[in-house]
């Protein structure tokens, strides 16, 4: 490796003075070398690093060179690849350049389908990367990109050995994040040796792609911005300007409706050079935004391998390209093979209409396959057949239909098979076994799917209708507000909004509230759903808004950072912005109000406490890790009741001293808000379920494991090590003597509050971030694949 370095850094020392010269191929019989069959490509781009030059009639070309010329790299055409790798390092002992490029079919056409991962930050081999590969396959995808952070010197080796074309059985691109700028004789000498030139560019199918590092990192980088740009500018001015370009980097430069990359001295309008998508990562967040005026995508992904840093769900992309652009985003999720839960009806919970037809929702997931169709078919005990139904796709993991049982339904017991087919051929069968209920109520009355993720938005009821906001990371489309009927679960109005709604909704007199990721605030009428009022906060660059806002005495608490804000409810006009401070990365957690004051977390930041009526920062803390926190603060008789990293801490709500602090041995990053009763403090933890602590002691009281997490939300956590991550995102709340909240396992869990043990739980099959709502005789849940739930609690007092 250090001769690997060495050599690189002698070669920076050729470009000024040398000719570099070669040829590109069609290497006909595969062997990497040019013989009788290959035949050379005119027309094929290829660069020094600076300078850009097309191979003339007879596939040859001729490069001066300058002073950091360090590869010669061939920017292929759509249709073909390299044979082996696209560059070569520059040597004096070196006479030509040749490039060898076979065809490959899926790099050819009108569309083309490729998967986008970032900040694996890894050197532990996982299963994540079966799914990557397995999804290529399924997809028939062409390629991946890794937008950076692969991270440090081992993760930089890990992912050149593991993580590879031969690994994957389709190329793999990386693009350079500031944790890959390393220790050595400059910052990407490492990542230079093993994966060739910082930055370079291809065609495939009807785009042209471009792949470009960070502008800085860890370690001080021998480029440069401006010699990025002037690479850019060459690179462009030898590109089809019919072709969508693609830029995939670590961070977006960029602030909002801007797509000026901007060096020292040069700089260059991205948006008038045709870019469709500026691809990245870094936030480790989701977060995907379309400009209204030039259809440009921003794109950012979180870690595929862990949780994000703002609990986002470890998740990839596969984008679908065609001749204009992003013609589709998908959101793919790792680790989950088979997945299948029957969400309605419930085993043992069920009434069966009169006429015998059933509603069947399933909640089915595969991470590298396509879901083609499901089936159901029903059998009495008797093996009859009773009934079949196939089910219609809902939204990402929900499928639903309804199924006519014949007659004989009535004997009380029968089982249904559910037939899982896939895109590739393959199928799975899961049986399910139910008994029927024919007193009662139903446990569950009604369940719903909206058409929309469902994150931290939790159900809120105003009157007759029950509110929930829809979240949509994969280009917009489904983004906004939905009022379903309380008592059938009947879709009322919905609302599309720019960007996600990921975060608590509130209800003033006659409107409900909402604030998108993109920092809009809208009100909108409550029994109709029309837009009242909208006001843009003035968000301009990132974090995105997640957090959540609340409300009182007609004051409307929203927005993050320089955009924190107070409205007024009636007008949307503002009454204060905040000028205080800006904070590092997105927050989920949810605003507190007590006292007159307004407490805001900032992750990785601080905690902040404001004056509710001015906007005026009264203190803010950022030691014993608070900064390091995602959950919400509690308050109780002028005290507040915050998490940080593995403390629990009691502080002076005046004053944000800390009064009493104990360290744990559980991680709190959560968005989790505590629950406070007369004697407890009851935590959502990252990886250890729910635990309780003595109020006036701070002493544990009870622990309760839930089931290993669906889907990595809590910042960092992985399912590659050896422990367990049993991640509870959803705060508990109190119904009679029990506790109820959802975990990320699927399940919704009730507990006895005095002893930590477990009452019931109810499976639905996809994780339950959304804190649920108890109304009277009945509660309602909602999990992250659009389903929103309405459960009869009096048939809930026996353990199941």
């Amino acid at each position: 490796m250090k001769a690997k370095l060495i050599l690189l850094l002698l070669c920076s020392c050729l470009g000024a003075n040398a000719q570099f010269m070669g040829k590109v191929y069609l290497d006909v019989d595969s062997n990497g070398k040019f013989t009788t069959p290959d035949k050379l490509i005119d027309g094929v781009r290829v660069s020094d690093g600076l300078n850009v030059v097309v191979t003339d009639r007879e596939g040859h070309f001729n490069l001066p060179g300058y002073a950091k010329t360090r590869f010669i790299s061939v920017s292929w055409p759509a249709g073909y690849r390299p044979y082996a790798k696209p560059y070569r390092p520059v040597s004096d002992t070196t006479k030509t350049y040749d490039f060898a490029l076979v065809r490959d079919e899926k790099m050819a056409g009108k569309k083309i389908k490729i998967l986008h991962i970032s900040d694996t930050e890894t050197d532990v081999y996982g299963n994540w990367i079966a799914d990557i590969r397995n999804t290529l396959k399924g997809e028939q995808a062409a390629f991946t990109v890794h937008t950076g952070d692969i991270c440090y010197e081992k993760g930089l080796q890990f992912h050149a050995a593991e993580v590879n074309e031969s690994r994957l059985q389709r190329p793999i691109y990386y693009a350079m994040g500031n944790h890959d700028l390393v220790k050595g004789p400059y910052g990407e000498a490492l990542f230079e040796s093993l994966f060739g030139p910082p930055y370079y560019s291809f065609d495939a199918g009807p785009a042209h792609f471009i792949i470009t590092p960070m502008a800085s990192g860890d370690f001080k980088p021998d480029y440069t911005t401006d010699q990025l740009i002037a690479w850019l500018r060459n690179d462009l001015k030898n590109t089809d300007p019919k072709r969508p370009v693609f830029i995939f980097n670590h961070n977006l430069p960029f602030a909002k409706g801007s797509y000026v990359l901007k060096g020292q001295k040069d700089s260059i309008d991205l948006a008038k050079a045709g870019l469709k998508a500026w691809v990245y990562g870094h936030w480790h967040s989701n977060f995907v935004t379309k400009d209204q005026q030039n259809g440009i995508y921003t794109i950012c992904t979180s870690a595929l391998n862990k949780g994000g840093i703002d609990n986002a769900a470890g998740q990839y992309f596969s984008l679908e390209i065609g001749e204009k652009g992003i013609d589709k985003i998908t959101s793919r999720y790792a680790y989950l093979k088979n997945h299948l839960v029957m969400a309605q009806p419930l085993t043992n919970q069920l009434n069966v209409p009169v006429d015998g037809k059933l509603v069947i929702s399933v909640n089915a997931y595969d991470s590298a396959r396509e879901i083609k169709n499901i089936t159901v078919t029903a059998y009495n005990t008797g093996g009859e057949k009773m009934g079949m139904a196939s089910l219609s796709h809902q939204f990402e993991w929900n499928w639903r239909g309804s199924l006519l049982l014949a007659a004989g339904y009535e004997d009380g017991k029968y089982q249904m098979l559910v037939t899982v087919s896939y895109r590739d051929g393959a199928s799975s069968i899961t049986r399910h076994n139910f008994e029927l209920a024919r007193t009662g109520t139903p446990s569950l009355k009604w369940s719903t799917n909206i058409l929309g993720n469902i994150w931290k938005s939790s159900p809120v009821l105003a009157g007759d209708l029950l509110i929930v906001g829809r979240t949509d990371d994969q280009g917009g489309a489904n983004a906004g507000v939905t009022a379903l009927d309380r008592i059938s679960g009947k879709k009322v109005w919905g609302f599309k909004t720019l960007n996600s709604v990921k975060n608590s909704l509130c209800t003033a007199k006659g409107m409900v509230l909402a604030t998108d990721m993109e920092g809009i605030v809208y009100a909108l009428e409550l029994t109709t759903g029309k837009l009242l009022w909208k006001t843009e906060l003035g968000m301009k660059t990132l974090p995105a808004y997640l957090g959540g806002a609340v409300l009182e005495d007609g004051i409307y608490y929203t927005g993050f950072g320089p955009y924190l804000s107070a409205i007024d409810v009636k007008t949307g006009k503002l009454i204060w912005k905040n000028t205080s401070w800006a904070g590092r990365m997105g927050s989920p957690a949810k605003m507190l109000l007590a006292k007159g004051k307004l407490f805001v977390g900032a992750n990785w930041d601080a905690l902040y406490a404001h004056d509710a009526k001015t906007g005026k920062l009264l203190w803010k803390r950022a030691d014993d890790g608070i900064r390091f926190r995602s959950g919400a603060v509690s308050s109780d008789n002028g005290f507040l009741y915050v998490t940080a990293l593995n403390s629990l801490l009691v502080l002076d709500m005046e004053t944000g001293e800390t009064l009493r602090k104990i360290d744990t041995p559980f991680d709190f990053k959560v968005m989790a808000t505590p629950l406070l009763t007369d004697r407890l403090i009851i935590l959502a933890t990252a990886a250890h379920g729910l635990v309780a602590y003595d109020k006036a002691t701070l002493k544990p009281v009870w622990q309760t494991p839930v089931g290993e997490a669906l889907l990595y939300s809590a910042p960092y956590l992985s399912p590659d090590g050896l422990k367990p991550v049993q991640t509870v995102e959803s705060a508990a709340i109190i119904q009679g003597q029990s506790l109820m909240f959802g975990a990320s396992d699927g399940n919704v869990y009730s507990f006895d509050i005095k002893t930590g043990k477990a009452r019931f739980k109810i499976p639905l099959g996809a994780p339950v971030y959304a804190d649920l709502l108890i109304s009277g005789a009945v509660f309602y849940a909602a999990d992250f694949s659009g389903n929103v739930y309405c459960f009869d609690g009096r048939l809930l007092k026996d353990s199941l």
